[in-house]
């Protein structure tokens, strides 16, 4: 009996999580089946995908900016700003994709491929402009650009049409590229020298842990080797230097430059800070996700494997601890609740209030699926599926379905790092912006180390944001797979 004391008291923060989950669960135990503001039982992951399909049925065409998911919300009304093969697009895509693949459904995978089919020709060469435009072209060793690379190697799975795999060998070569700062992380991007963001992990690691499974020893004899060990080192740098032991989270980035400048951001952190103070929820979730889907092709005797299972089970355990219990959601900043706000939202040499926090949904799915996967993968706790289910009731809150039309609320659009509590919490938060002033007023003027008065907002929280569209479509594929808890899956 003995024996076992360790393992209870590791466990004992998770159980008492999970216990409130279950509580805060048989609060709404009368649950009728509907999902979101719909009137019927509907299958979410299919009415999301459905929605993108109907709304944006020429995704081959890649100089219309209607066809893009992606808008600039800084104008009035919206504007198009399509990115094409950039995660922007592709984390839907991707979402489209598992959903062919859990359904069977043939038109799910037309889709995909009529999208990529456009991007890539006869040769495998990747088209990464935007919108048309030569002068709007995307720099390929920037990570954000890789992530649709996945979507290659599962049509090659799926079609053997050699452009793919060609196409992904570009893509895997242009990762030799990538910058480095002194420690030996990827730049996030070369506006952004020295710093490595947490998002960069799921946008790149994945993909190249994957490549060096299938594919890379038969293009280049031991690069599978290289591949597995550059994408541990990845991951381990971000551990090393943005984990919080205290909360088991992990800061949204750190910085290698040697004189401490954060260059390239409007709200920088101090000069000389290593690492950011904001615990922003969906980079943690991009970079949760980042380990979980690299451990699909990382061997099982690879020598991180067990520290990155560590990390998984780290945020796994914080997810059942911060989980908004009335909700089921998770806040923008991760950390902080209404009734505990910081005491300056501001910079240090500054005193401003701090401003509310707030339910964010793309992070919120992106946990769910993390969760209910790794349970399935049997990297945690089956009880923590309590969790994923209270979060996925959340979610289906925030995805408002009537008939053909859906609307996924409550996702904050694309942000950068910040310096300051506020820079992460003070959005923007209309749906509607066919009229009105620009969210971000012209004499909003922006100075280094001085926070922006309250009523300039750099945030938007919109609906259909595709990071939210994507986002839903990750948790519907894990969550919707079969009625209920998933207890006992197959962890395979």
């Amino acid at each position: 009996m003995n024996m076992c004391i360790p393992a209870l008291k590791k466990l004992l923060p998770t159980l008492v999580g999970l216990s409130l989950a279950v509580a805060a669960s048989a609060v709404s135990a009368h649950d009728d089946g509907r999902h979101g503001f719909g009137h019927k039982p509907v299958k979410v992951g299919v009415s999301v995908a459905d929605y993108i399909m109907t709304t944006w049925p020429n995704v081959d065409d890649t100089t219309l900016g209607v066809n893009s998911f992606s808008l600039n919300y800084a104008t009035v009304p919206a504007t198009a700003a399509p990115k094409f093969f950039e995660y922007t697009n592709g984390v839907p895509m991707w979402g489209i994709w598992k959903i062919y693949r859990q359904t069977g459904d043939k038109k799910y995978f037309d889709y995909v491929k009529k999208w990529m089919d456009a991007l890539i020709d006869a040769n495998g060469n990747i088209n990464y402009t935007s919108n048309g435009s030569p002068t709007a072209l995307r720099d390929p060793t920037i990570q954000d650009t890789m992530q649709p690379a996945m979507i290659l190697l599962s049509l090659y799975q799926e079609t053997k049409d050699q452009r793919y795999l060609t196409a992904a060998s570009k893509v895997r070569a242009s990762m030799n590229a990538i910058k480095k700062n002194p420690q030996g992380a990827f730049w996030h991007k070369p506006t952004y020298p020295n710093q490595q963001w947490l998002d960069g992990i799921y946008m790149s690691e994945p993909f190249l842990a994957k490549y060096g499974k299938l594919y890379a020893d038969a293009a280049i004899p031991g690069d599978s080797v290289t591949a597995f060990n550059t994408v541990t080192t990845q991951i381990k740098l971000a551990d090393q230097f943005t984990f919080n032991p205290t909360k088991n989270l992990y800061y949204h980035a750190w910085n290698g430059q040697v004189d401490g400048v954060w260059a390239g951001l409007k709200t920088p952190p101090a000069i000389g800070q290593v690492t950011t103070s904001v615990l922003w929820s969906r980079s943690i979730a991009w970079y949760y996700l980042g380990v979980i889907d690299v451990l699909d092709s990382l061997p099982q005797k690879h020598p991180d494997r067990k520290q990155l299972e560590r990390i998984v089970k780290n945020i796994s355990q914080a997810l059942a601890k911060y989980q908004d219990r009335k909700t089921g959601l998770w806040n923008q900043v991760i950390d902080v609740t209404n009734d505990k706000l910081p005491a300056n939202g501001g910079y240090a040499n500054e005193s401003i209030a701090a401003l509310p926090n707030w339910n964010e949904t793309s992070a919120s799915a992106l946990f769910v699926y993390g969760l209910s996967k790794s349970v399935r993968k049997g990297y945690i706790s089956p009880l923590y599926e309590i969790t994923a289910h209270l979060g996925w009731k959340g979610v289906k809150t925030q995805v408002e379905i009537a008939g053909s039309s859906v609307k996924v609320h409550g996702t904050v659009v694309g942000m950068s790092v910040g310096g300051t509590y506020n820079s992460y919490v003070n959005a923007d938060f209309r749906s509607d912006l066919s009229t009105g002033a620009l969210p971000a007023p012209a004499g909003c003027t922006q100075v280094a180390y001085v926070s922006p008065p309250a009523n300039c907002k750099y945030l938007y929280v919109r609906d259909n944001v595709p990071q939210g569209l994507g986002a839903v479509l990750l948790a519907a594929s894990e969550m919707e797979d079969e009625p209920g808890l998933h207890f006992g899956r197959d962890k395979h």
